[in-house]
């Protein structure tokens, strides 16, 4: 295994830090990798599955292949009526270029990030749009999305890392935007547009943040003392005995609003 300092960062491990440092060190420096669906109910992984199944179809739609059968004929019928909600949405057309899931990584001495997008569409005019499905009962709230890791991330690393998918050779931040949108609610979406001065303020907070988490001591990585997000964690039965509580959307988002500052890094101990 890689040295952290040797790793990219993804928006996920900068979460995963940002809302309990010892749930970063199990995961990301311990290698101890659990998932999400491990203890959880019966309904939980079946909703988690439908949406790998649809974001699988969605990307075989966009590379311009049949998305085929993926589910049984119940759950695949469903799954087909969404993916033509979403064709309704965003057509595959000859005039734009589609990126299902790309990949970037960005190599700088003081900046390591990675971002996986589940699609990417540039304009001819140069004009860029990151996707993104969310297949949750329950659309999350913009306030939420704006100070989710995944739009930081997202957009920051298109700007700064994608420029080879620009017909410029560089996408400018207000030329880039964030699309989030979910089949269950086909016709409302949640749009984030980008700026330059959001641009550098997002390239400050990332090269501080992943400074702070480098420079952080293996002893230092220590549990979040909001024990909401302890019961929803995959690692509570190593810290508590228990296995994880299951969590709806909305918890989710109060939990990670109320946790998450993008404007005051957190103290080291």
């Amino acid at each position: 295994m890689l040295p952290l300092n040797e790793r990219h960062m993804s928006a996920m491990a900068l979460r995963t830090y940002l809302s309990c440092p010892l749930r970063f060190r199990y995961r990301y420096l311990d290698n101890l990798y659990w998932s999400r669906q491990w203890g959880s109910a019966p309904e939980e992984q079946k909703a988690l599955e439908r949406g790998q199944n649809f974001h699988l179809m969605a990307r075989r739609y966009y590379a311009g292949v049949d998305p085929a059968q993926v589910a049984d004929p119940v759950e695949q019928s469903e799954l087909e009526a969404w993916i033509q909600l979403l064709a309704g949405f965003l057509p595959r057309t000859a005039d734009r270029a589609f990126h299902p899931e790309l990949e970037l990584r960005l190599n700088r001495p003081d900046l390591r990030l990675m971002a996986k997008f589940v699609l990417v569409v540039v304009d001819s005019d140069g004009r860029a749009t990151i996707f993104d499905w969310k297949t949750e009962k329950r659309m999350p709230r913009k306030s939420y999305l704006l100070k989710s890791p995944q739009t930081l991330v997202y957009r920051y690393m298109l700007c700064a890392a994608g420029g080879q998918y620009s017909p410029r050779g560089r996408f400018k931040p207000d030329e880039i935007e964030m699309i989030y949108w979910n089949p269950l609610y086909p016709s409302r979406w949640e749009r984030l547009p980008y700026s330059e001065a959001q641009f550098q303020k997002d390239a400050e907070y990332l090269r501080s943040l992943t400074a702070q988490i480098l420079r952080t001591p293996r002893e230092a990585f220590l549990a979040t003392s909001e024990m909401n997000i302890c019961r929803h964690c995959e690692y509570q039965m190593i810290c508590h005995g228990r296995r994880a509580e299951q969590i709806d959307t909305e918890e989710e988002e109060a939990l990670y609003e109320a946790t998450l500052s993008w404007e005051d890094l957190p103290e080291l101990p």
